[in-house]
């Protein structure tokens, strides 16, 4: 009977033990509860952000007040709280662990393999049988330069996964900040919806009281009682906007829709502040600071150390290790053998052109994309640009000729009030168009700073100067 030696015992017994530490190892299952969940997400709260205690960390930043979400907030401390709390974007930080994950594993040396081997071979010889086993450990060493080229790509995907995550970022921040603005521009229409409304009761309630005097017709009483209400639905439409644009800025820093954000706007607000800018200039910084740009030059030199490594492959190349083997020899004797296993793989037949090929064409392509993203990213920018000149313009008509002018009707509606010398239709028509251009004016100042965000986020980079929106 044939009886397996020491060593080989040894060998099985470690492969077992191997086998068994692997599974299952450290693993601890996280459950996904959906109810657990959404309750998470009902008590997030800005009050938790606050800090508690005093830290060395913060000490240079000692000068700055504390945050405080009951003062309300501003609009960085808002782009802070969503960089934080938002779920997609803290989901979308994780790729940068699966791409470290594959970093590790570009540096690892590649493990050797065991190959073990029983055999029997009936009347091999007059009187027995030959039984015996046979084992190699074979590992083949990486090729020279290809365990770098492994490196490399693995250390641009993580660069690659970073500059994804900062325009995620970049995108989110710009977004917030359009958020906020918006919330801030919707407070100041409401502001003179409210206004209108009041001035419009004085209205009314004036031509109601020459109406029980016989003064009035049943026809300007009736035009005055239109615009009233007319004023009362645009102060409840803005009222609407206002909720929806406050739910729209709480999805984007990651609290429930219906929380509560105070806004605490800078001195100057909305107010139009001029900025200087250089085309020529943006367009050298965009190719410097643009996530997405520094993200496709790391895909690149990907493919370009695919191709290094595909070329590597084309090369013969060994594996070894030693070798035992143990049999039943003529007689009933048992043979050892020990000695060294090699193995050389020969690409003869196609050089592995085709993986080349592929690899080439891959590198090719991803260059042609990076031609097509500045290309694209070009036109953003100076679209961005464009809007932002545009707005200017605007602004500045505003400024110079319509401003004037709203100050005089408003000065010359109060004087008829007070003299009780009005005419009705003069009254609803001035102040339909007093509205109309200041709601108008609050828009574009809000245009304006969309327009200076959208070229931020084309450029990658802060472009304002002076004090920040």
């Amino acid at each position: 009977m044939f009886r397996l030696s020491r060593l080989t015992v040894f060998v099985v017994v470690l492969i077992g033990v191997i086998a068994c530490g692997g599974c299952g190892a450290g693993y601890r299952r996280k459950p996904l509860v959906d109810r657990q969940i959404l309750q998470e997400l009902q008590n997030i709260k800005l009050e938790a952000l606050r800090p508690k205690t005093n830290s060395e960390k913060l000490k240079p930043f000692e000068s700055q007040a504390p945050f405080d979400p009951s003062n309300g907030i501003t609009v960085d401390e808002a782009v802070l709280v969503a960089e934080y709390l938002n779920p997609r974007i803290r989901a979308f930080r994780l790729e940068q662990g699966v791409a470290e994950g594959e970093l590790v594993t570009a540096r690892l040396i590649p493990n050797p393999e065991l190959q073990v081997s029983l055999f029997h071979i009936q009347d091999f010889t007059k009187n027995l049988a030959t039984m015996g086993v046979d084992s190699a450990l074979i590992w083949a060493p990486p090729r020279p330069g290809e365990r770098n080229a492994r490196i490399l790509q693995g250390q641009a995907h993580v660069e690659e996964v970073r500059a994804l995550i900062s325009e995620e970022e970049w995108k989110l921040a710009v977004e917030v900040r359009k958020a906020y603005y918006t919330t801030l521009a919707l407070d100041e229409r409401g502001r003179l919806a409210d206004a209108s409304l009041k001035l419009q009761k004085r209205v009314l309630d004036f031509y109601e009281q020459k109406g029980k005097l016989g003064d009035a017709s049943r026809l300007d009483l009736n035009l005055s009682r239109l615009a009233y209400a007319d004023a009362a639905r645009e102060q409840l439409t803005i009222v609407s906007e206002s909720g929806r644009a406050s739910q729209a800025l709480n999805r984007l820093l990651g609290l429930s829709p219906l929380y509560k954000v105070a806004l605490r706007s800078s001195p100057t607000g909305l107010n139009y502040r001029a900025i200087t800018l250089d085309l020529p200039s943006l367009e050298t910084m965009m190719l410097d600071q643009r996530p997405e740009l520094r993200a496709a030059k790391q895909e690149y030199e990907q493919a370009e150390q695919a191709v290094r490594i595909a070329r590597y492959e084309k090369w013969p190349w060994f594996r070894l290790g030693p070798s035992y083997r143990r049999e039943t020899t003529e007689g009933g004797r048992m043979a050892n053998w020990l000695g060294p296993d090699f193995a050389l793989d020969l690409p003869i037949f196609n050089f592995n052109r085709g993986a080349i090929m592929t690899a080439e064409a891959q590198r090719e392509q991803l260059y042609q994309s990076f031609v097509s993203k500045v290309h694209d990213d070009r036109a953003e920018l100076n679209e961005a640009y464009r809007n932002l000149k545009a707005q200017e313009q605007l602004i500045t008509l505003f400024q110079t000729e319509i401003r004037p002018a709203l100050e005089d009707n408003q000065e010359l509606t109060e004087s008829g009030l007070q003299l009780k010398d009005l005419n009705l239709l003069q009254i609803l028509a001035a102040q339909d168009r007093v509205l109309r251009s200041q709601s108008g004016f609050v828009e574009e100042e809000l245009e304006y700073w969309k327009s200076a965000f959208d070229l931020e986020k084309s450029v990658g980079a802060p472009i304002t100067n002076g004090e920040r929106p």
